[in-house]
């Protein structure tokens, strides 16, 4: 049975990593707007009631996104070992870069929330469910790579690649440090999901990235 390889924590930390922009925002907006709630005075009833409805929704963006900035520092750990230790070699055939998808993404996703007071209960349930919906939808679609956050280190690539091993053309996607990768370039590659790969570019027989 064909399962995706790529693990729940791991596509979970890629969906909110490719979210931080926004929460950036959002959480900047709303401490700078209600900056003045920030002066307790001291610990009582009113001050942890303005702290949760002010700020709580802040503190668990401030959780989620340190989890999942460290969730990606372990994927990319992890496949760029592998990808050295036993990756295996390819040479492009076809190549297309796909890093403008993510401008698509930004603002067709990003943009609509950036105005949300986080004070507001039913605008927090709203952003909840809405991000509930993508991050389903994103974790089973070719999406999964397609990452703001990501895109201003790496490069995405749609490419048609033919396979050392068995000599047979494939498509898929990857993510590399290589800006000006090309046809004819060989790689070595390492799955990180369905059609999913990490790349690095084959210099004088040696991997670089």
């Amino acid at each position: 049975m064909r399962q995706n390889r790529l693990k729940f924590g791991a596509r979970f930390s890629l969906f909110i990593v490719s979210y931080l922009p926004l929460f950036f925002i959002m959480s900047f907006t709303q401490l700078y707007q209600y900056k003045q709630y920030l002066n307790w005075g001291g610990i009582n009833l009113v001050a942890i009631s303005n702290f949760f409805k002010y700020f709580g929704a802040v503190a668990v963006i401030g959780v989620v996104s340190i989890v999942g900035i460290l969730g990606l520092l372990m994927l990319l750990k992890n496949v760029k070992r592998r990808c050295v230790q036993g990756g295996r070699e390819a040479v492009v055939q076809e190549i297309e870069n796909k890093n403008s998808e993510s401008i698509t993404y930004l603002f067709t996703y990003l943009i609509p929330f950036v105005f949300q007071d986080l004070s507001s209960f039913t605008n927090v349930v709203s952003i909840a469910v809405l991000l509930i919906v993508t991050f389903m939808i994103y974790v089973n679609s070719g999406m999964i790579l397609i990452n703001p956050t990501i895109s201003m280190r790496y490069t995405l690539y749609q490419v048609t690649y033919k396979d050392h091993e068995s000599g047979n053309s494939r498509k898929g996607m990857i993510i590399t440090k290589c800006n000006f990768l090309e046809e004819g370039d060989k790689i070595e590659m390492e799955d990180v999901g369905h059609k999913l790969f990490y790349a690095q570019l084959i210099e004088d027989d040696n991997a670089a990235t």
